[in-house]
């Protein structure tokens, strides 16, 4: 499993989440942002959606309002050479009428960008990421809604001699969902890797990793891969600020995943992709990306699923108090060397994912938001494919 945790490679299996558009506008301007002084912010917000589909069923299904209440914290402080940042927040979802769809998560990201001299420093992390997820069962024809819990905990240093980068860290990963059958087995990674690389004044780097890690898979589910794999990974991450308005960055690399007792889940292929940020004018930018990975296909039996995916995200400050923000996003999941006798043989999914949103600042810590959007998959499985339609506004408040 690729260990890549940008926000772009987390979305690859697209869980279904309330006010995307939002968070996209704001991961957005984080992205073209400068650096923050000393920063301690909460917040509050408090929405509604209306969904035409939320169990996510073939031909149609039930229509629903949902509830949304969150609270969280931002913190970003500098003490001499080190810079300690966290952003915590505690959702709730409560559904009108399919309470049993209701709901609770708690995502975070804690880092300690540490520094022991100018040379020599590198990043102590912690993420997780809980979302709402839908699983499509080979099996039962049945798409189940549940929520994904992502941790990624991360402890890497980098050394610079001259324009050379000499790096090495261990990680932890792990990823969990509380629908049996999972796509990935629920697995586990203990990983260390260590690279060398090079950075121009200019700031364009290239860097050269190899990582090894060492897994499990923990889905309890009868039929789910069980036992020990191995993964290496080797890639190259290139970073090029191509002008002061543009930044691009691509990975490239090659992925193999071997268990011990069961060669049939092996699996191995190119892994990568490529973003761009682009400050088109003083308003508008443009953040756009490609991706190819391999995952485990969640079964026993083996293969593994081949996940492209490209994603465009334009946004607009049409006023000081008004932004507009699009997105478009559409993955394509190919199960490969399944067995003749599986399900999943031959399956392909298409998940298509198109929102549009406003944020309108209504007081100078009040910011309205409404936003429209469509999700669809299109599966080979039989009666399976479906769509939604989910109308969403909030209000949020930072003290």
């Amino acid at each position: 499993m690729s260990t890549n945790k940008s926000e772009e490679s987390v979305l690859k299996n697209l869980p279904l989440r309330p006010l995307l558009a939002l968070t996209a506008l704001c991961a957005g301007q984080a992205a073209f942002g400068a650096e923050p002084t000393d920063v301690f912010q909460l917040r509050a917000s408090a929405g509604v959606e209306h969904d035409n589909n939320v169990e996510r069923a073939a031909n149609g299904g039930t229509t629903d309002q949902i509830g949304i209440l969150s609270v969280g914290l931002a913190a970003d402080k500098r003490i001499g050479l080190q810079r300690l940042r966290a952003d915590v927040e505690a959702t709730a979802y409560r559904y009108q009428d399919v309470d049993s769809l209701d709901y609770n998560t708690i995502n975070y990201a804690l880092a300690w960008d540490w520094s022991i001299t100018p040379r020599f420093h590198g990043v102590a992390s912690a993420d997780r990421r809980q979302t709402r997820e839908v699983t499509t069962d080979s099996v039962t024809l049945f798409n189940r809604v549940g929520r994904r819990t992502e941790r990624n905990e991360l402890l890497e240093g980098v050394y610079e001699a001259g324009p050379w980068r000499l790096l090495g860290g261990v990680q932890h990963t792990r990823s969990e969902s509380t629908e049996p059958r999972s796509w990935d087995a629920s697995p586990k990674v203990r990983s260390a890797r260590i690279g060398l690389g090079y950075e121009l004044a200019s700031g364009t780097s290239l860097i050269g990793r190899l990582r090894r890690g060492d897994g499990e898979y923990t889905d309890p589910t009868p039929g789910a891969p069980t036992g020990d794999f191995r993964e290496t990974e080797a890639d190259l991450v290139l970073k090029w600020p191509l002008t002061g308005k543009t930044a691009v960055e691509a990975r490239l690399g090659h992925l193999k995943r071997e268990h011990d007792t069961a060669p049939q889940m092996d699996f191995s292929g190119m892994v990568g992709g490529a973003s761009v940020n682009w400050e088109i004018t003083g308003k508008t930018r443009l953040v756009a990306g490609v991706s190819h990975d391999l995952v485990a296909s969640g079964l026993f039996t083996g293969g593994h699923v081949e996940a492209d995916r490209i994603y465009l995200q334009p946004l607009w400050q049409a006023t000081a108090k008004t932004a507009f923000n699009l997105r478009y996003d559409r993955s394509v999941r190919k199960w490969k060397d399944v067995p003749v006798v599986s399900p999943d043989q031959g399956r392909r999914d298409v998940v298509e994912f198109i929102s549009a949103g406003v944020d309108w600042e209504a007081r100078r810590n009040l910011t309205v938001s409404s936003s429209i959007r469509r999700e669809k998959l299109d599966t080979s499985l039989p009666s399976s494919s479906y769509s939604a339609s989910i109308f969403a506004i909030a209000v949020k408040a930072k003290f």
